[in-house]
This record gives structure tokens, C-alpha cells and sequence, in this order.
């Protein structure tokens, strides 16, 4: 049994891993903003430790983690939406968010070390350059935050060898799954088809590696399983990219949903394409993504449909796709 402490372990991933690491047998301890909702973690609520922390105060971190006495750190709060200020108070608000707390952690680990510190990262840091991303290359981030969640991998790596602990950043793919934020491109076209709405895809050629958020868990924990041994950058992805086009039909099919329902708005800009090689991780971890694209859109069906009331019924509606994860 280890101590985990999880930043970022109220929202979407990490409740997941919460969940993964107390079925493990590990003692959890959220590490959390005051006032962030709990309701992700309500059922499991009496099997954690739930701590509150400034995550932009040094001393007010290392208190928590003197109480966690955490073997193992997983770093997973990010904030991943920005509206553009003419002052560019976005630019500074998404340093403050994505990249200050990191700092904030690990200078107050260094006081209380664990064994190892695992961040998750996204392949939205590697922007435009050539696919598959693998993680030797220059990134070239498009929007702040991915500029923002790549100035935090830079970081960390660039102190990692006076750490006393083993740092690592997992850079994500698209990650979907049960009690993912509603907003967010799968929830929102699972829920267009049970409502009957028609799915209108604006970028039916993009191209994004999608990853169901069990594969994205066992993943993070084949990291903080490696330690030192792992390397300082690893992508967790499936290496596949589904176009959106494609990525709708499956939707409907999981969701039993008619295929007339979707509709395809013609491009005409060239396609974009997030697609991670997960070689080094197969090679390093012993680990590869597992559950396949129908797969994972089935259990996200069936978990939505499970909890979610009954679909109204159908009308003339669309819901519009951007391609954006």
C-alpha cells in the first residue's frame, strides 16, 4: 500500500484515479483548491483524505504535503480555456493557473519528498509540427493553454536533476470517458443523440487521438510505478486518429442513434491532426492503450444513460462541432 497525494483529484481524470488507487489498496489524499466541488468523488468521499492548499503559496503546500506524507504526487489540475483579453490578462491568468502551481508543488515537495512526482501534460503542447508526436521534438503550441502546459514540461525538466525525487511529465491525448465536463466534444454529441439533435460537423477531417481515460489512468500509474527509471517526457496516447467524420458515426453507433442524424459541413481549411506515438511508453513502461475507440464509446454511453433522465423527444436541432478537444 502506498500514500498517493493527487492534485486535480475533484476533476475528471483524477477522480478516475482516485478511484483506481484506492481499489488498489493505496491511502488517497486530495490535494484541493478551498471551495472546489467534491461531487465527482461523493461516493468515495469516506475512503479519502481531503486537504485544501493555496497553490500559490509555497508554505501553504508544504503543510499539506507534511500531512499526506505522500510516496507518490500526481499533478493533474489544469485549467484549459481562455477568453482573449485585449490586454492579454489571459496570457498571464493561464502562467498563474498551469504553470505557477507546478512551481508552488514542487518547491514545496522538495521539503518533504516524495518518491516520485507524476504531472500530466497534453499532446496540445506539441502544435504544429509533424505527426506522430513523438517526444524528442521542438513543440510549437498553438493557444495559451497549450503554450502554457508546455512552459510547465519545460520547467520540470529543466530542474529535474536537483530534485530529490523523480519528476515526470505523461503529455496526455484527448481523454474521454464517464464524468468528463459536459462541454467537452464526446459528452456533447453523446447527448445530442439521445436528445434526438442532429450533429453538425463543422471539421469533419481533423484528426484527434482519442483516449479512453482507463487506458489514460493505467498509464499514469505504469509512470509512477517506473520512477527514476522512467523517462522525464512520455506521450500516452493511442498512436490513432480517427477523423471526426469518423469519430461521429461511432458515436452513433454506440449510442444506437440513427446515422442519418449526422451532417457534414464541407471544409475548407486544410485538416489538423493531434496524433501521439505511445512507442516510447510501450517500450519504457510496458504499456500501450487498450480499450478501443467502440469500446470506450460504449461505457460512456451506458454510464451517461445510466444517470442521465430520460431523453426528451427529438426535434430539429444541431449541435455544432469545432474539432477542438
Amino acid at each position: 500500500m502506498a500514500s498517493i497525494l493527487i492534485t486535480g483529484g475533484t476533476g475528471f481524470i483524477g477522480a478516475h484515479l482516485v478511484r483506481a488507487c484506492l481499489a488498489r489498496g493505496d491511502r488517497v489524499t486530495v490535494l484541493a483548491r478551498a471551495g472546489s466541488s467534491l461531487a465527482r468523488l461523493d461516493d468515495v468521499r469516506p475512503q479519502i483524505a481531503l486537504l485544501h492548499a493555496d497553490f500559490a503559496n509555497v508554505g501553504s503546500v508544504r503543510q499539506a504535503l507534511q500531512v499526506a506524507k505522500a510516496d507518490v504526487i500526481f499533478h493533474l489540475g489544469a485549467t484549459t480555456r481562455y477568453v482573449a483579453q485585449d490586454d492579454l490578462r489571459d496570457a498571464a491568468q493561464s502562467l498563474e493557473d498551469n504553470l505557477t502551481p507546478l512551481v508552488t508543488l514542487v518547491a514545496a515537495a522538495c521539503d518533504v519528498p516524495p518518491a516520485v512526482l507524476v504531472r500530466s501534460g497534453t499532446i496540445a503542447e506539441y502544435g504544429d509540427v509533424a505527426v506522430p508526436y513523438d517526444e524528442r521534438l521542438r513543440e510549437a503550441p498553438r493557444g495559451l493553454y497549450a503554450a502554457s502546459m508546455c512552459a510547465a514540461t519545460h520547467y520540470l525538466q529543466s530542474v529535474r536533476a536537483r530534485l530529490p525525487f523523480a519528476a515526470i511529465t505523461a503529455r496526455l491525448a484527448l481523454t474521454y470517458g464517464p464524468m468528463q465536463n459536459p462541454d467537452f466534444l464526446i459528452p456533447r454529441l453523446i447527448n445530442a443523440c439521445r436528445e434526438g439533435d442532429a450533429l453538425t460537423l463543422h471539421r469533419p477531417l481533423d484528426r484527434r487521438d482519442m483516449i479512453h481515460v482507463d487506458d489514460v489512468v493505467a498509464g499514469l500509474l505504469a509512470v509512477a510505478d517506473a520512477g527514476d527509471v522512467a523517462p522525464d517526457l512520455v506521450n500516452l496516447g493511442t498512436g490513432q486518429a480517427p477523423t471526426m467524420a469518423q469519430l461521429g458515426r461511432e458515436v452513433l453507433r454506440a449510442c444506437g442513434a440513427s446515422l442519418a442524424l449526422l451532417k457534414e459541413k464541407t471544409q475548407t481549411t486544410p485538416a489538423t491532426e493531434l496524433i501521439a506515438s505511445a512507442a516510447l511508453a510501450r517500450q519504457t513502461l510496458g504499456w500501450s492503450a487498450r480499450i478501443t475507440l467502440e469500446e470506450g464509446l460504449k461505457r460512456t454511453f451506458e454510464w451517461t444513460r445510466s444517470r442521465a433522465t430520460p431523453p426528451r423527444r427529438p426535434r430539429a436541432a444541431q449541435l455544432t462541432q469545432t474539432g477542438a478537444a
